[in-house]
C-alpha cells in the first residue's frame, strides 16, 4: 500500500498471511512507488511499515524459485532476478535525499532486515523482533547487512548474531543500539508520523545535505576531509533561499514557508 498526505508518504507492506515475505511484485510496486517519491517535491519525509504482525520475514524463496526454475545458468538466472532484487530497493532508498523512517512493527528477518536498517531512523514497536535468518539458511549475510549491521551496533554484537541467527527482542534492540527507540506497539504509527512533521521545521535542501554529510562523514579518511566538505554544502545552503527563510522565521517566532530552493 502506497499513500501521500500532507507531505509525507508511507509505504506498507501488505501481506501479512506472509509476514510480509517479498515477492517479485511486491519488489516492483515498492520500487514504483520510491520512484514516484523521488519526482514528488511535496513528500518530505518517508516511512516503511509493514501490515500485520510482520515487518517483513524477508523473500518469499518460493516464488524466487518459480521465477528462476527454467533458468539454464548462473548468469540468466541473475538476469532474471535482477528487475526485481531487494538491492536495487535499497540503493533508492538509500539514495533518496529525503528522511526516511522505519516503524517496525513486527519481526524483521532476512532482506527485511536490509531494508529496515536502510532507513535512517528506525522506530520499533515492543512486538518488533529481529533475525539474520540467511545464515539458517546456509547463506551469507546479504542485501546490504554485512555493512549495515556493523555499523549499527558494531562487530562484534554483528557477528554474535549472525553466527547464532538468535532472535532479539525489541528491548534487546534498543539496548544494543539496532533501533533509535522502541514504543508500545499502538503508539508506532503516531510516533513515526510526529518524528515525521518535527523534520518541517528544517529546509528540504538542508536535510538533503545534511543526509548527505552524515553518511559521508561515517566513512570520511580523516575529520580534516570531512570538515572541509562541511564547509562546501554550508556555502552552497547559504545561499538558497530556503536558508534565509529559516532564519526569518526562526526571528520572528513563526512556522517557516519553505519553497525547496
Amino acid at each position: 500500500m502506497f499513500e501521500k498526505k500532507d507531505g509525507i508518504a508511507v509505504i506498507t507492506l501488505n501481506r501479512p498471511e506472509r509476514l510480509n515475505a517479498l515477492t517479485p511484485a511486491m519488489r516492483v510496486e515498492m520500487r514504483h512507488a520510491l520512484e514516484d517519491m523521488v519526482a514528488d517535491d511535496q513528500v518530505r519525509v518517508v516511512i516503511l511499515t509493514g501490515a500485520g504482525r510482520g515487518f517483513c520475514a524477508g523473500a518469499d524463496v518460493t516464488t524466487v524459485a518459480e521465477r528462476t526454475e527454467m533458468a539454464d545458468d548462473e548468469p540468466q538466472r541473475a538476469r532474471l532476478l535482477q528487475p526485481v532484487a531487494t538491492p536495487r530497493l535499497l540503493a533508492i532508498i538509500r539514495g533518496l535525499t529525503k528522511p526516511t523512517i522505519c516503524a517496525l512493527n513486527g519481526v524483521a528477518a532476512g532482506a527485511g532486515t536490509g531494508l529496515a536498517l536502510t532507513c535512517d531512523i528506525l522506530i520499533a514497536s515492543e512486538q518488533a523482533r529481529f533475525r539474520v535468518a540467511f545464515t539458517r539458511m546456509g547463506l551469507p549475510p546479504a542485501d546490504g547487512l554485512s555493512y549495515l549491521l556493523p555499523r549499527r551496533i558494531g562487530t562484534h554484537r554483528a557477528l554474535e548474531l549472525v553466527y547464532t541467527n538468535e532472535v532479539i527482542d525489541a528491548a534487546e534492540m534498543e539496548r544494543i543500539g539496532l533501533v533509535n527507540r522502541v514504543v508500545p506497539h499502538d503508539d508506532l504509527m503516531p510516533v513515526a508520523m510526529e518524528t515525521a512533521r518535527k523534520m518541517f521545521q528544517i529546509p528540504p535542501l538542508t536535510l538533503a545535505l545534511a543526509k548527505q554529510c552524515i553518511y559521508r562523514g561515517a566513512a570520511a579518511p580523516d575529520i580534516e576531509t570531512q570538515m572541509l566538505f562541511e564547509s562546501l554544502v554550508g556555502g552552497t545552503l547559504g545561499r538558497t533561499e530556503d536558508q534565509k527563510e529559516a532564519q526569518r522565521s526562526f526571528i520572528e517566532k513563526r512556522e517557516p514557508d519553505y519553497r525547496g530552493r
